[in-house]
């Protein structure tokens, strides 16, 4: 079994992507394949954001012209490495739900293609709200990124991390 976890940055909440990252790791917590890609936000950029994110993540460079080449990168990605794998996101509504009913809009996903289910581990009342407080809680270390915790592929990496050692715990009850 592997763990899918991906996560967007949002020209607001419920503004398109402008930064998608994923990491997929093995049961150990080996990661095996990562994703990050960015884009350029078309529309006017809102005032939290560029207070907030833009800055951090500065030195991510843009690799997609658009957001639509971007999400189609991603899917790709996805479909590469959804199978035999727990797909999750933490605090996956609007934002990372939003890029697979895009993505089946534009036409880039297929009708039984989206991750069924998508575990959302903001549901797990151990984990809750916050993963970084779940794995500081833990001590559970994320290696760090450019552009800190508004790096897609950390906050993949700290959902990864956090429901790994969730699973390990469960397990370890039964």
């Amino acid at each position: 079994m592997k763990i899918f976890s991906f996560d967007a940055e949002t020209n607001g909440l419920w503004g398109k992507a402008f930064s998608i990252g994923a990491v997929v790791t093995d049961t150990s917590g080996q990661e095996i394949a990562s994703f990050i890609a960015r884009c350029p936000i078309t529309e006017e950029t809102n005032p939290w954001v560029a207070e907030n994110v833009l800055p951090q993540m500065e030195r991510i460079s843009e690799t997609h012209l658009n957001y639509e080449s971007m999400l189609k990168d991603f899917i790709s990605f996805y479909m590469e490495h959804k199978e035999n794998a727990d797909i999750i996101v933490h605090m996956g509504l609007p934002v990372e739900a939003r890029l697979f009913l895009d993505a089946h809009n534009l036409g880039y996903l297929g009708d039984w293609d989206a991750p069924y289910p998508l575990i959302d581990i903001s549901a797990f009342p151990e984990i809750g709200t916050s993963v970084d407080e779940y794995n500081r809680k833990n001590a559970l270390s994320v290696p760090e990124c450019e552009g800190g915790t508004h790096n897609p592929v950390y906050d993949s990496r700290a959902a990864a991390i956090a429901y790994s050692n969730w699973v390990q715990r469960r397990n370890e009850k039964c």
